[in-house]
């Protein structure tokens, strides 16, 4: 992700990028699929222009892994690029199942990296059960209108396996 021409320059130029990340194992139905279950997990990469470094943190569920700092982008691709563990598997034998991942990268403004920060560090337990005041909505709604018209971008990308018997 990190090789994209847009997204490295962005990242240069002080914009964070957020990978929010979902595994799904799904059972093939007669008529529709079945969700099984599902794993998401996230991931903050930033360049740092005093140290000149890549910084990595991945967050899963109420696990936050220690930030990482990378000297050369190729080697901050090369973390990103490692295997994740997952424990997602079939429940019910003799099912055929098969595996969806969800990847959605977001380049962040200054403003959604303090939230982001500070919601990785659990300071913002009264916005996420929805007791936030309507301005800082609009205001948080205005902000991410900015960071898009300034050169921020959003890109979905999905994946499937191939169907396995359990």
């Amino acid at each position: 992700m990190l090789s994209d021409g847009r997204t490295h320059e962005l990242l240069l130029n002080g914009f964070p990028v957020a990978m929010r990340f979902r595994l799904e194992l799904w059972r093939v139905g007669r008529l529709f699929d079945n969700l099984e279950s599902s794993t998401p997990w996230d991931v903050l990469v930033r360049f740092d222009p005093y140290t000149k470094s890549y910084q990595i943190v991945r967050q899963r569920a109420r696990d936050t892994e220690v930030p990482a700092a990378f000297p050369e982008r190729a080697a901050a691709e090369a973390a990103l690029e490692r295997a994740v563990p997952v424990a997602l598997a079939p429940l019910r034998s003799g099912e055929t199942y098969y595996y969806n991942v969800v990847l959605d990268v977001e380049t962040l403004s200054f403003s959604d990296l303090d939230e982001l920060e500070r919601w990785l560090r659990g300071d913002l337990q009264p916005a996420a059960k929805g007791r936030l005041s309507p301005v800082s909505a609009l205001r948080r709604g205005i902000g991410s209108l900015v960071s898009r018209m300034l050169g921020g971008e959003r890109r979905h990308y999905e994946a499937r396996s191939v169907s396995f018997r359990a």
